[in-house]
Formats: C-alpha cells, structure tokens, sequence
C-alpha cells in the first residue's frame, strides 16, 4: 500500500464521468458560460477500468460519481451500473439534482444509498441566479422522490455573504424537517476565486456559520472518522446533524484520503496542486503491467498533497467536488 511520510493514503475516489454541466454557478465559473464536456473525455469502459486499477493499486474503498453534472453524461448508465460490480465499501453521487427524477429508476436498480445534491437557496429567483440555470421546483421533486425511495439524501450549500447568507437557516430548517444532513461548504479559493476580491467579498467562515445557526438552535459536536472533510453537529435534543467543510477555517489536509480522476484520464492528488498524471495509455495495457506504471504514478500523486489548503487556479469543475 502506497503511504506518504505523515501516513496518508488514497482511500476515496472521486471520478468525474463529464466537464459538462447544465448550471454555470457564479463561483464556478465567472462568466456564467456554461462549461462543456472534454474534446478527448474517456469512455465508460475505459472511466470503469481505471477504478478497477487504483482499487488494486492503491486499495480504493469509496468512490463518489461527480461531474459536471453526471447525470446528464450518457456513461452514466452504464459506468454506475458497472462499478457498482467491483464490491466497493461505498458508491454515491453528487449532482445537482436537474435531472434526479429522470435518472432515478437506474439509481435505484443500481443499489445506491447516498445520493448528495448540490443546492445553494429555497428561493427561486435566488436560485437561478446563483446557478444561472435550473429549475428549482423540479430539483425539489427529485429529492422529495429520491426520499421516499429510501435514499439518503445529503445537501450541499455553499453560504456567500452577497447572495444567499440569509438562507443558512431556512436550509437547515428544511433539511432537519425531512431528515436530510446538511453540509454548509466554506467558499473555495479555486479557479477565478483563487485571485481578486470576490473570495473575501463573498467568503463565510464556519465560525459566521456556527453564529447564525446559534440564534435559533443549540448545537455540539460530534465525533467523526480521522479523514472526514466535515466538522459535524447535532442539532437540539436529537432533532437532526448538519455538517460543515471548513476549507479555510480548519483544513483537514493532513488527513486526506481523496484522489480525482478527471472525464478527460487525469489523476489529482490534491485540489491545492495543479499537478496531473495522465491513466489514457495505462487503461489500455494488460492488468500487470498497467499497475507497475500505475503505481509510480499513484506515488507522484500522493506526493502531490499539501499539508494545508492553499488553493489553485484549476477550475473545481473539471475535476469533481
């Protein structure tokens, strides 16, 4: 097993299936044009083999399906239900729910459990302009389906002071409501946040967080796994947990377990290098001589991991959350 100096790992995979996405969200990207899909993205079968190879090499155990947005990727269907073959400890999804109702037959037949959407306000208008796209009413439904299908929902907001701080509560109130665990995302000095005054504009701390959410309910913390991302809470006597990835304020880089494949055969090591190793020509060798060269890369990857999150101009997007 391949571990660095401060005994980090890869444990968890993050695969982007397309760079393409529906939404444009304004900390995203900055011109509000819509990102499209790779020139030279992998197909499923090759995306498939490549998790085939780092769960041999380097003893993945999780894997999160990402984008983009995955679901609107035609690998979808194929590349969720191949995966979910190799016995993995753990297969979920992050999308940002557009078209969660339409996918969620395959979902459900597939066996996922975890599903996590991404969504930044209640309000329709806010919500539009935020994701500049979208349609809140029908990402809405397709929790609401998802829920009664028995699976677990996570929500993902990231707060911003200019346009949706007012909604840290309302979010919480509707997750605890209907036993969703709400995960407030401090802003990420990434792509064109990693420069300018946007970032600082913008940027909620968990402290702000913790504030807000301190007028209205009493809250602690609780324990959770060395490599977690979030510092979690459980809200009043056993009303819900919400959770918090506090990027800036308590960086949990040196517990890091994360790796990325990007849609277009890239591997990441860490969202603060802008380091890549390229898997194209190993997805297509023989399974002994792919994981001799896949292992040399794993190790430049490892070495790639900062010890504090410094930010980089690579854009989140093209890479996974």
């Amino acid at each position: 097993m391949i571990v660095d100096k401060i005994g980090r790992k890869f444990r968890n995979l993050r695969v982007s299936l397309t760079a393409a996405c529906n939404y444009a969200c304004d900390y995203c990207v900055p011109n509000g044009k819509r990102l499209s899909k790779a020139s030279n993205e992998l197909s499923a079968n090759e995306l498939f083999r490549a998790v085939f190879l780092l769960k041999k090499a380097a003893g993945i155990e999780k894997l999160r399906i990402t984008g983009g947005e995955p679901l609107i990727s035609p690998k979808f269907d194929r590349f969720l239900a191949e995966v979910m073959e190799l016995g993995l400890e753990d297969v979920s999804l992050t999308t940002n729910g557009q078209f969660l109702s339409d996918k969620l037959s395959v979902i459900e037949s597939c066996g996922i459990k975890r599903i996590n959407v991404s969504l930044d306000s209640l309000n329709p208008v806010r919500f539009r302009q935020i994701a500049r796209g979208g349609d809140l009413s029908k990402v809405m439904g397709g929790i609401d389906s998802a829920l009664k299908a028995g699976i677990k929902i996570k929500i993902n907001m990231v707060p911003m002071f200019s346009k949706n701080y007012s909604e840290i509560l309302p979010m919480l109130e509707y997750c605890l409501a209907r036993n969703i665990e709400l995960r407030y995302i401090e802003l990420m000095r990434m792509g064109h946040l990693a420069s300018g005054n946007s970032f600082a504009r913008d940027f909620v701390s968990m402290g702000s967080i913790l504030d807000k959410i301190g007028e209205m309910y009493d809250f602690h913390r609780i324990d959770v796994p060395h490599d977690s991302t979030a510092q979690v809470f459980s809200v009043g006597e056993n009303l819900g947990k919400f959770g918090i990835i506090p990027n800036e304020s308590e960086p949990f880089c040196r517990a890091c377990t994360r790796l990325r494949i990007s849609s277009d055969g890239y591997l990441y090591g860490c969202l603060s290098s802008a380091n890549r190793h390229d898997l194209k020509d190993i997805v297509c060798l023989d399974e002994k001589e792919a994981l001799v060269m896949l292992e040399k890369k794993l190790i430049g990857a490892l070495g790639d991991k900062k010890l504090s999150f410094q930010g980089e101009t690579t854009v989140m997007k093209f890479i996974g959350g």
